[in-house]
């Protein structure tokens, strides 16, 4: 049933669909080896993490655009939004920065599977010169205020971020407020009815 909204909330194609349960199954092999997912949240891959992920992409015009993911771990969102986007056929630089380089392996493993054009980078967002995104998103990375730091440093002018969070979204967001100025909009979550996804405009320091 899970797998039924997916598909008919971001309006799949058959083919997509199929990249999606490879993904999936891919993803359960490898999470026996390496830590991609909590165990917790294993058994509800397709609302978890493949919708929660894909709904970002109904909340920016990613077309022609360079797009940072933070922190992409098992693929969520830079994955998901690469295999959406191409569905819909819709250009953009796709860049995932991962330290771990186990997951790295799984990352480069799903992108030639699916013969994406995506770069991922093994490295630590903090150590890299700017990325210069338009397109800014974290999902289970770091806080609200440590997200804003990033984005400052590595997203242009006129640069969106779409920060993924759960329940403590609030507490995150009144504490990042006492040392930036942003505009933001705090939008809900399709596959949580406590997750919220904080688009992030205008990053001024106090």
């Amino acid at each position: 049933m899970k797998k039924e909204k997916f598909t008919k909330t971001l309006n799949v194609s058959r083919e997509t669909l199929s990249n999606f349960c490879e993904y999936e199954a891919l993803l359960l092999k490898w999470n026996k080896k390496i830590n991609l997912v909590s165990k917790n949240t294993i058994s509800d891959i397709w609302e978890r993490h493949f919708l929660d992920s894909g709904q970002i992409i109904n909340y920016v015009d990613p077309s022609g655009k360079r797009w940072v993911d933070v922190g992409s771990g098992a693929g969520f969102p830079g994955l998901v939004v690469a295999l959406l986007l191409r569905d819909r056929k819709i250009d953009c630089d796709i860049i995932l920065v991962e330290k771990n380089k186990k997951k790295v392996f799984f990352l480069s493993e799903i992108i030639r599977k699916f013969n994406l054009s995506v770069q991922v980078v093994n490295d630590n967002i903090e150590s890299l010169e700017p990325l210069n995104a338009d397109i800014i998103t974290a999902r289970a990375f770091s806080e609200l205020n440590k997200l804003i730091e990033i984005a400052l440093h590595h997203r242009k002018k006129e640069g969106i971020c779409l920060f993924l969070k759960g329940e403590n979204y609030r507490f995150e967001l009144d504490k990042t407020l006492n040392y930036w100025f942003f505009d933001y909009d705090v939008l809900n979550s399709l596959s949580s009815s406590s997750g919220k996804i904080i688009r992030v405009e205008n990053i001024f320091k106090r």
